[in-house]
């Protein structure tokens, strides 16, 4: 959407284009920010692509470069910040960082209060010991000191949380119970904290959702109006795509040769904040698998099994 002098200030995506935009124009917005944008749309200008993938990465691509004024998301990366585990620090042992210090820094995490907020919350919650295959914590309204033999076995708790999903998953089951168990007995400061915890804590495990797809090589594809479109991507990043009018297993095996030449030659992606929006929409559009055949690839990667899922997917449009 550009302004009367030419300035793009709205970029956006559809499945159904001319529904989204129409939205804009005939709904009583009760947003003055949509309000004020709509005043000030003098042109529209559109890029038709094959999928809904390219359309959300274009979107992403086009936002961090034009920085569009009515665009809130992808715009502000440079603000993402780490989770980062402190060395023997008698007053914290997390903190919030713009950059990546240590191997046990975190993230990035797109915003940087629901860290500041984990890091006062957990303040409560310290020692965290490790007991078995679970962990011994408990709320204390006022934070406790913690010497440095305490606050070490603290920290490798804090480092098994945040480096292996399952003991997070572990952990987040206890809170749960421990909110349960206060509820019952009535004691709802201590109820509230342990909610207030375990939103944050789900809110970041949701962001790290991907984590299985990381150091994976994937093919993607997916049936469009004018035939098939192959996408590699290894590691969350998108490393080739191709379109073709009708395909056969050759063609799937030689566009995974392309596809780990082009892998070898690349060095560095993007910057990791810059690139956290791209990975984030590629594995949640490998995840959602609708119309497209998914594939892990390795040893037992099975073109013709891939083939066939492909050419039972069912067609969608993205204009």
């Amino acid at each position: 959407m550009k302004d009367s002098d030419g300035n793009i200030i709205y970029i956006g995506k559809s499945k159904c284009l001319n529904k989204r935009v129409r939205s804009y124009f005939y709904n009583n917005h009760q947003w003055n920010k949509i309000k004020r944008m709509v005043f000030n749309i003098y042109d529209i200008d559109f890029i038709v692509t094959d999928t809904h993938l390219e359309a959300q990465i274009l979107e992403c691509a086009l936002i961090k470069k034009i920085k569009p004024t009515y665009n809130s998301q992808f715009k502000n990366d440079k603000k993402y910040a780490y989770l980062k585990i402190e060395d023997y620090n008698k007053f914290r042992s997390l903190s919030v960082t713009q950059e990546r210090e240590t191997k046990y820094c975190f993230g990035p995490y797109r915003s940087k209060n629901t860290l500041l907020d984990l890091v006062d919350s957990f303040k409560n919650i310290y020692p965290i010991k490790k007991h078995g295959n679970s962990y011994e914590f408990t709320y204390h309204p006022l934070p406790l000191t913690m010497e440095k033999n305490i606050f070490e076995e603290n920290r490798e708790c804090l480092i098994e949380l945040f480096s292996e999903k399952e003991y997070m998953i572990k952990f987040l089951l206890q809170i749960e119970s421990k909110m349960k168990e206060v509820s019952l007995l009535l004691q709802f400061e201590k109820a509230s904290f342990y909610k207030d915890t375990l939103t944050i804590l789900k809110y970041l495990s949701s962001i790290n959702k991907s984590d299985s797809l990381k150091g994976r090589k994937i093919l993607v594809g997916e049936k469009i109006d004018s035939g098939y479109k192959l996408f590699y991507i290894s590691d969350e990043n998108l490393v080739l795509k191709r379109k073709y009018p009708t395909i056969t297993i050759q063609d799937i095996e030689e566009f995974l040769d392309q596809g780990r030449t082009v892998e070898e030659r690349i060095t560095s992606y993007k910057n990791e904040k810059s690139n956290l929006d791209f990975k984030h929409i590629i594995s949640t559009e490998i995840m959602s698998k609708s119309s497209k055949s998914v594939e892990f690839v390795g040893e037992n990667f099975n073109p013709e099994l891939f083939l066939n899922q492909l050419l039972n997917c069912c067609t969608s449009s993205y204009i």
